[in-house]
Parts: structure tokens; C-alpha cells; sequence
């Protein structure tokens, strides 16, 4: 069998039958793609028709040079044939790079830079890298040709933080584990944080890949992540297309944004003489601060007028500043954030910002050019404000949004005209239980639901609330909620016995009235969920859409044990 896989592999090499696709690494701080990894493949429907197993199959049979020479040059052909500019990202692993130059130089390498962008060598770590002279030599002299460097997976296998400071890569691409986990641990956000920090110092910058949906896209942003990839972004493909458009985050349920806050404020220009600066500071003591903006309306800094005077206030301050211009005495990092940011989220990155203080200023851009100016204490005012609003319609045993901001939710959807999956979750025979076991215990099962629905459902779930008694209301804008709610009604199934008495577990449910008075038998309370589709080529209106949602509830509560229907068009579908 080897035999015969081996000649199926030495065919592969000689007719050079490897397919390449291009997946796009989507630079978020201009709004377009930073450049394009080429994935190779072998035949499609053949035993190397998988990644990993053709490249582990070279590697046995001493041949891993050789393709990966070949997948090159085959992504570099391929490349300059697409109607797209930007890096192209080829991977190498470090033995093949260093084999490949000491026989042939960089001459080789050269010819695999494309006509229409740069080069950047994906430096891969399934084996332990080896950085010594002669690595870092090859390195040097490639560099020489604008040839630039990315450390691939990192945070996983061999490539560490040694490896990292030894090659000083252009760029890093931290392994999947980051965002996978990104959703489930707040750990996980404070280590990229971090790393964003210190690949800065660095002269790195940060690549995360495996973006697989809207959350973790936002969260990234959030997070200051310059580059990104993954399936959300876009799929490899033998033909990527320009894109023009950011990819898609979460729609917004707080209302308020950065845009809300946004104020004009006088501008300045980095060229400006420090002594012009200070006579405007001086002259007009209204202004705290003046955002450096360029002839392209892009935000390089910030002039801060305490720090202005501090500098000049020393005796040698005039002497020392008056030849500077604005660029040499602004602030080069000062807090900047997108329109669409939220105020939690500007009020997070407050606390984690060197300014502190309910008088830092942030500075605001749309579509990254400057847009305005906002203050620290206008968003906590307002983050409180809107706060004491949510308690208002908040449930009180649930602390759950109730009826008013459901509405909204649903208003902000409809007019953006984003689709969406409206559930709603009813207990079966509850009114029985909490007449027979009581009120107390009533209101434990209560809160277990609201429990589960934000242990479960909070990472896929645009809102979750209380109607009041046992109805529940969930909306969800992102795909692949249905385990996580099958999960919810196991675990519901689970925990709601703690809650009954022992002779009712043994008999599978009470006695009790009826709503017409009579004594019968009741199962143990399942949990119902009916859930409907909105989309904008539907037309439903909220009270359509809520009569929909009441329907597909009754088909789940014919079932006395948890059930989950979905509603597609008229028709209800059970999953669970």
C-alpha cells in the first residue's frame, strides 16, 4: 500500500497537480483586504486530496522541500492571474526556507514575489524552528528584497514567545485557540489584549485567524485586532473576489453609540509651530483639548492643553519647545473609537486607557477619518441614564428586559431589515405546579429558566427577556443556536426535580384543579419553545410575527415533556 502511495504522490509532484486557494486577511483599520493566504491541496476525491495529509506524506518520504517549493510557485502563478491587489501570504517551514536559499539564494524566492503586491513568507511550526545564524542570515537577506515575515499558530506547538523575539516577524497570527475560545473566556480577551500591547513594542502585528462568526468579529475590533481571517470574512477560494464592504457585525441592541456623544471640536495640523499652538491654547481657555488631524482627515494624535502648559511651565520649557511643531508634543495614542461603538464598550476601554478621570476625552472617526470628540463623563451619564431605564422595564424576579425594550429590539431589526429567529419559551403545566408545590418554589423555577437562558444562550442570542409569569422571549440573529437550546431543555429536564417533591417524582407529576375545577393528573413541567423566522422578503409585522411565534408555542406544548418546534412558513418542524 505504501508503495502504491508513493507512486500516486511522485505522479502528484510531476504533473504538479495541486489545487490553490486564496483566503482574504481583511485589514479592519482601512476598510479593505490586507492581502491573501494561499492554501494548497491535493486532487480532489485522492488520498492527498487533505492539507495534512499530503504535507505529512512528504515529509515521510524526504520530499517536503519539494512541494512546498512547488505550492508556491504554483500560489504565485495563480495569483497574478486574480483582478486583486494586496500581500500574498505563502507558507513556508523553516527548514524548506533555509534548504531553498543556502541552494539557490535568494533568486528564488524573488520570482515568487507577485507583480501586484508584496510577498510575506508564513513561517510554519509543526516542527521545533530552529533560529540560529544561518536562519536569521536568510531572514536578513530576503528582507533586503521587501520580502516580509509572518509567525504562524502562534500561542500553540513550537511557535513561543522565544521564537517570536528571535525573528521579530512583521506580522503574527495567533493560533485558532484565541478565537474559539475568545466567546467563553474573558481570559481569553485580556491574553490578546496583551499580546496586541507587546507586538506593538515589537514592531509585530497581530493577524487572528478562524473568524467564524459576527461576535467574535466584534469582539476582535473591540479589542484593537488590525487584521483578521476566517470563514466570516471570507471562505478560500481559487478565485477571491475585491471586496468592498466590512464584514457584518452584531446588530447593536443599546441604543446609544459613540456617534450619540460626538461633538465638533477645533482641529490642528501636525505641521502647526509649537509657539502658533500655544498662542491658540493660551488665547481660548474653552479648549481642553485638539485632536491632530492630517490633510486626509485621518486622527494622528492629541494635544492636551494641562500637558501643553506642563511642558512649557519648567524654566527651560519655552526654550526646549518653541522650535517643535504639533507633531513632536502630541499625544500619539490617545483613545480613538469607531461611530458604531457602544458606550459599555467605550466606557471598557476607558478604564483600560492610560487617561483616567471623568475628564478624559476620546476622539471619534467614521469610515477612520475624524468625526468629532467625546468625554468620559458624558458616558457615564448617559450609561447610566440608560441603565435606570432598562431597571425600569426589567423584571423583578428575573432582572430580565421586559415588554418595552423587546419592542424596540424588534423595531431596530425590522427597520434595518436584519433577519432573525424570534422563540418563545412557555413552561408546561406551571399554574398546576405552583398551585400544588407553591408560590416560593414557583419562583425558583422561574429563575432557573432565566438561568439557563443566559448560561446557554447569551453567546448566539441578539436579546433575551421576561414577559412575565412563565413566558420567556429570545431573539437570535446569528445561525447555530439549535444545540444550545436542545442542551437548555436537557439541563431544564435535569435540574427541575430538585424542585418537586419526592412523592411527585416517583409518580411523574401532581394531582391538581384544572381551569374548569376538576382534579386531574399533570406531568412534571416541561419547557415549550416555538420559534419563527423574520425576514424582510416576509413582511411580517411585529404583531404578525407574534401571533406566529404563539402558534409555533402551542404545537411544542402539545407535548407534555420539553419540546422545540420551528416554524418554516406555515409549517412547524420538531427538532426536539
Amino acid at each position: 500500500m505504501r508503495a502504491k502511495r508513493q507512486l500516486e504522490f511522485d505522479d502528484l509532484i510531476r504533473q504538479q497537480s495541486i489545487s490553490t486557494a486564496f483566503q482574504t486577511i481583511w485589514d479592519h483599520n482601512n476598510n479593505q483586504a490586507l492581502g491573501y493566504e494561499a492554501l494548497s491541496r491535493g486532487p480532489q476525491n485522492s488520498y492527498f486530496h487533505s492539507p495534512l495529509t499530503l504535507f505529512e506524506f512528504a515529509c515521510q518520504s524526504s520530499q517536503q522541500h519539494e512541494l512546498e517549493l512547488i505550492c508556491a510557485q504554483l500560489a504565485r502563478q495563480r495569483f497574478d492571474k486574480q483582478n486583486v491587489n494586496g500581500h500574498l501570504f505563502i507558507n513556508f517551514s523553516p527548514d524548506t526556507l533555509l534548504y531553498i536559499y543556502q541552494q539557490q539564494g535568494t533568486q528564488c524566492f524573488e520570482q515568487l514575489i507577485p507583480s501586484k503586491g508584496n510577498l510575506v513568507i508564513e513561517l510554519t511550526e509543526h516542527l521545533p524552528i530552529c533560529v540560529d545564524e544561518a536562519l536569521l542570515k536568510c531572514i536578513q537577506d530576503l528582507r533586503k528584497l521587501a520580502i516580509s515575515f509572518a509567525l504562524d499558530d502562534f500561542g500553540a506547538g513550537y511557535a513561543g514567545i522565544k521564537t517570536w523575539l528571535q525573528l521579530s516577524p512583521e506580522y503574527l497570527k495567533l493560533d485558532c485557540f484565541f478565537c474559539e475560545q475568545l466567546l467563553e473566556d474573558g481570559k481569553v480577551s485580556t491574553a490578546i489584549a496583551s499580546l496586541v500591547n507587546l507586538a506593538e513594542q515589537i514592531g509585530s502585528q497581530i493577524i487572528v485567524e478562524c473568524i467564524e462568526n459576527a461576535e467574535q468579529y466584534q469582539q476582535l475590533v473591540n479589542l484593537d485586532i488590525p487584521y483578521l481571517q476566517g470563514f466570516h470574512i471570507a471562505r478560500p477560494t481559487n478565485q477571491p473576489k475585491l471586496r468592498k464592504t466590512a464584514p457584518s457585525t452584531p446588530v447593536v441592541t443599546e441604543p446609544y453609540t459613540a456617534l450619540s456623544l460626538a461633538s465638533s471640536a477645533n482641529i490642528v495640523s501636525p505641521n502647526l509651530s509649537s509657539k502658533k499652538l500655544l498662542t491658540t491654547i493660551l488665547e481660548d481657555k474653552s479648549i481642553n483639548s485638539l485632536p491632530v488631524v492630517d490633510g486626509q482627515q485621518r486622527v494622528l494624535g492629541l494635544i492636551k492643553r494641562e500637558e501643553l502648559l506642563a511642558q512649557y511651565s519648567g524654566p527651560y520649557g519655552h526654550s526646549l519647545n518653541q522650535r517643535k511643531t504639533v507633531a513632536e508634543l502630541m499625544d500619539t495614542n490617545p483613545l480613538t473609537v469607531d461611530a458604531n461603538t457602544t458606550l459599555s464598550e467605550i466606557g471598557r476601554k476607558l478604564s483600560q486607557h492610560t487617561a483616567s478621570g471623568l475628564d478624559a476625552v476620546f476622539i471619534v472617526t467614521q469610515n477612520s477619518k475624524y468625526y468629532g470628540v467625546g468625554l468620559a463623563v458624558d458616558v457615564m451619564r448617559k450609561l447610566s441614564d440608560y441603565k435606570l431605564q432598562l431597571a425600569r422595564y426589567a423584571n423583578p424576579l428575573t432582572a430580565l428586559p421586559g415588554n418595552v425594550p423587546l419592542q424596540r429590539s424588534l423595531n431596530h431589526l425590522i427597520a434595518r431589515k436584519q433577519p432573525f429567529d424570534l422563540a418563545y419559551f412557555d413552561l408546561n403545566n406551571f399554574k398546576p405546579f405552583n398551585d400544588i408545590c407553591g408560590y416560593e418554589r414557583g419562583d425558583k423555577m422561574i429563575k432557573l429558566v432565566a438561568e439557563l437562558l443566559r448560561m446557554h444562550l447569551s453567546k448566539y442570542a441578539h436579546f433575551i427577556g421576561h414577559l412575565g409569569g412563565d413566558d420567556f422571549i429570545v431573539i437570535f440573529t446569528t445561525q447555530n443556536w439549535h444545540p444550545s437550546v436542545l442542551h437548555l431543555l436537557s439541563t431544564f429536564d435535569s435540574r427541575r426535580e430538585a424542585l418537586y417533591r419526592q412523592k411527585d417524582l416517583d409518580a411523574k407529576g401532581i394531582v391538581a384543579k384544572d381551569r374548569d375545577g376538576q382534579q386531574r393528573f399533570f406531568h412534571l413541567s416541561g419547557l415549550a419553545v416555538g420559534v419563527t423566522r423574520w425576514t424582510a422578503a416576509s413582511q411580517l409585522s411585529i404583531d404578525e410575527l407574534s401571533e406566529r411565534a404563539s402558534l409555533a408555542k402551542k404545537h411544542a406544548k402539545r407535548n407534555h415533556w420539553s419540546t422545540l418546534y420551528v416554524q418554516e412558513g406555515d409549517v412547524c418542524d420538531a427538532l426536539g
